[in-house]
């Protein structure tokens, strides 16, 4: 797939084929972490459109049954005070997981109810009457899956970028992703009215992604466990005051990595063999412990918490668990902005390997650096792995990145201070003489 992005984050211009090795290199502030957002955004909005419809319906229903709720209350006659057990069933159902059959069940049973009392008058047997056929209408709803697609693009771009999705100062900007010569998707973007979906969609191959960019989030256990993205806030409203907010990706990776790890002998054999060598690497096992409700580092049969441990160590323990949770799988993507800083050198050639081990299991692995230990690494291991027409490394420069391999001009602009301390070295020879 190839991604053309125009005025978009702090690129003015981009053009890149999704490899499943990508690296961007580049100083700070020339775009690097934007194409991994915009990537992260897109194959999420993609793969949890339909999801965000059913939500949205089953939201509308249930204010309605609120209504419904109120209505029978006010009508219902108590037993010496005693709320009518119908009462508490139409209680439950609006409060409870949606289920709609049932749901219209107990509203129908608490009509018999109510003709029985001879309490019912006939305004309020039109009004339920009203809201059931609203309900249907809200259900029978056919699905335009365009307009889903294009909210559901909006939400994700407000829950990551919040209000800084068009590079500063440019009034529109342009989003397109291709299969070949194939138009897949096409966004417009403006500051005033957002993302604007061009024709139809097109499914991709990726089912989901994940972005990492920093380790500590596992320090932040306390404050994450309550924060929500600006799309939780969407589809749960009136649900938010008090919590602090975070951005998509970072509360995505919080909660996949609190999901309890699936058993050993449900492994894939080379997952088992990699997690071996995390585990070696690291001589101990990074786990989200429920009892404690937190992360917690297990070395020689002790646990500490994971905030008395070193970054590096958190850096492996992440892929750890996403491995043993198998969030990691064939046809998803990995995401990982400026890993290195988090990394002694050493450290960034065991990344690298891991990461190429990755690939070959049929992962996208998408890396933003300015490290030419970790380019180095990356470049080296997926040639060993016989993955050189499958890799390809950019150069984000002047908040522009051409769709071409820029290996060689890379370390020109990466190793720029080693020709520095050549140069003091040649002054200070001088200097002796």
């Amino acid at each position: 797939m190839k991604l053309i992005l125009k005025n978009i984050g702090l690129l003015k211009q981009a053009e890149i084929t999704l490899y499943p090795l990508c690296v961007i290199a580049g100083e700070n502030d020339n775009g690097k972490s934007t194409v991994g957002k915009i990537v992260f955004c897109i194959i999420k909005a993609i793969n949890r459109y339909k999801e965000d419809l059913q939500e949205s319906k089953e939201y509308q229903v249930n204010e309605i049954l609120q209504e419904i709720y109120f209505k029978f209350r006010r009508a219902l006659p108590t037993d010496d005070g005693q709320i009518p057990d119908v009462l508490r069933q139409l209680r439950a159902i609006t409060t409870g997981p949606a289920n709609l059959p049932e749901q219209l069940a107990t509203v129908r049973e608490a009509l018999e109810q109510l003709e029985q009392s001879g309490t019912e008058t006939r305004s309020t047997r039109q009004d339920i009457m009203d809201a059931l056929e609203q309900i249907q209408l809200i259900t029978d709803q056919p699905e335009d899956t365009r307009q889903s697609i294009e909210n559901a693009f909006n939400k994700v771009f407000a829950s990551e970028f919040d209000a800084s999705l068009l590079l500063q100062g440019a009034k529109t900007g342009t989003i397109r992703l291709y299969d070949g010569d194939f138009l897949l998707i096409h966004l417009e973007v403006n500051a005033a009215s957002g993302a604007t979906l061009k024709g139809d969609v097109d499914p991709i191959n990726i089912k989901d992604v994940t972005f990492i960019d920093s380790p500590l989030i596992l320090n932040h256990h306390d404050l994450l466990i309550r924060s929500q993205s600006m799309l939780d806030v969407d589809r749960k409203p009136g649900r938010s005051l008090g919590r602090s907010y975070t951005t998509l990706h970072t509360k995505d990776l919080f909660d996949k990595l609190k999901e309890p790890a699936l058993p050993n002998d449900l492994f894939a054999t080379r997952n088992k063999a990699l997690l071996g060598n995390i585990q070696k690497l690291i001589a101990g096992e990074i786990s989200y412990d429920k009892s404690s409700r937190d992360f917690v580092f297990t070395k020689n049969a002790k646990s500490i918490s994971i905030k008395n441990t070193a970054s590096g160590i958190k850096v492996f323990g992440l892929l750890q668990i996403l491995l043993a949770n198998e969030v990691i799988s064939k046809n998803t993507m990995l995401i990982l902005d400026e890993p290195e800083n988090h990394l002694h050198p050493k450290w960034q050639l065991h990344l690298a390997r891991i990461l190429v081990e990755l690939i070959k299991e049929g992962i996208y692995v998408l890396v933003s650096s300015h490290s030419p230990y970790m380019i180095e690494a990356l470049k080296r291991y997926a040639d060993r792995a016989d993955l050189k027409d499958t890799s390809r490394f950019y150069l984000a420069e002047n908040r522009t990145i051409e769709d071409r391999n820029r290996l060689g001009e890379i370390f020109d602009v990466l190793t720029e201070p080693f020709e520095t301390f050549r140069q003091m070295d040649a002054e200070d020879l001088r200097d002796e003489y």
